[in-house]
């Protein structure tokens, strides 16, 4: 079995940091069980990565920016994962005293640790934002080699899971009727699939729910509930995003990355990407 490199740093008590990148042409393996680390977060920075879960009966892909929370309260999960080139992941494994005293010191609700939720199985797979995209990137280019790095990169942790459960506890808020019907739920997912194939000309909403065959106010309203924003919302903040990814990639330039993602102008870019994230992309750059 060849594996990838891998670093693996104890920040604390159970819990334990994992830095992972291929850096050869071949798709590699690696297989791991850690002693009392029954919680696991694997954040996919770039490249790709697929992890063979149920002792290998299924295989789930975790695609650039995407992240994976596993939890099982009863058995500690084997990190199976095929690791394909050029991939950056970093992955968090906490024990389950750990993550209780997390709970208790920085008062974060754990929503899949509350009493309803703690003998359930959990394979949690989600699109990362630009502040916990930020932030992982600041752990990643971490040198940890003194105590004061320890302590920078677990309040990067801690910031890191504010951002992580804030945005899953606004998922989970109540829906409206129509999302009860699954098929409405796939064709709503279809639509933001659309979005983001076309996301240099994505359609107008009437034409998106032709394609889809839902009316205008499901398609919005169901939309709104599933992603938190309303499309448009959703459209603008996407392109932003892959914007600032491609930015952190140094291959492009700002007027460059303004054209490849739609803007007719690199002005109404520079102004869209300040007004999002606080800073203009050129100075972006030069934080990286």
């Amino acid at each position: 079995m060849i594996y990838p490199n891998i670093k693996e740093i104890n920040i604390d008590e159970g819990l334990v940091l994992l830095k992972t990148f291929n850096t050869s042409n071949d798709i590699l393996k690696f297989n791991t069980k850690k002693k009392h680390l029954h919680i696991q977060f694997h954040f996919s920075l770039e490249g790709r990565i697929w992890f063979h879960i149920i002792k290998g009966t299924h295989k789930l892909e975790i695609p650039a920016q995407y992240s994976l929370l596993f939890f099982n309260p009863r058995n500690i999960i084997p990190i199976d994962a095929i690791v394909e080139s050029d991939t950056k992941m970093l992955s968090i494994l906490l024990s389950l005293n750990a993550i209780h005293k997390l709970l208790d010191d920085f008062a974060i609700d754990f929503n899949f640790l509350r009493p309803q939720n703690t003998q359930k199985k959990l394979y949690d797979k989600r699109q990362l934002s630009a502040n916990e995209l930020i932030i992982l990137n600041q752990i990643y280019k971490r040198d940890i080699n003194n105590k004061f790095d320890y302590i920078y990169v677990k309040a990067k942790i801690l910031e890191l899971f504010t951002y992580y459960f804030d945005q899953s506890q606004q998922e989970n808020t109540k829906r409206c009727p129509n999302l009860k019907d699954e098929r409405v739920v796939e064709k709503i997912k279809r639509a933001k699939e659309i979005l983001v194939e076309h996301i240099n000309e994505p359609p107008s909403i009437d034409d998106l729910a032709n394609q889809i065959m839902l009316p205008v106010n499901v398609l919005k309203n169901g939309f709104k509930e599933i992603y938190g924003e309303p499309i448009y919302k959703y459209i603008l903040s996407y392109k932003l995003e892959l914007g600032r990814h491609l930015l952190m990639s140094k291959k492009y330039s700002v007027k460059e990355v303004s054209y490849q993602i739609g803007y007719s102008a690199p002005t109404h870019f520079v102004v869209a990407f300040k007004k999002k994230f606080g800073i203009t992309p050129k100075k972006y750059i030069q934080n990286l």
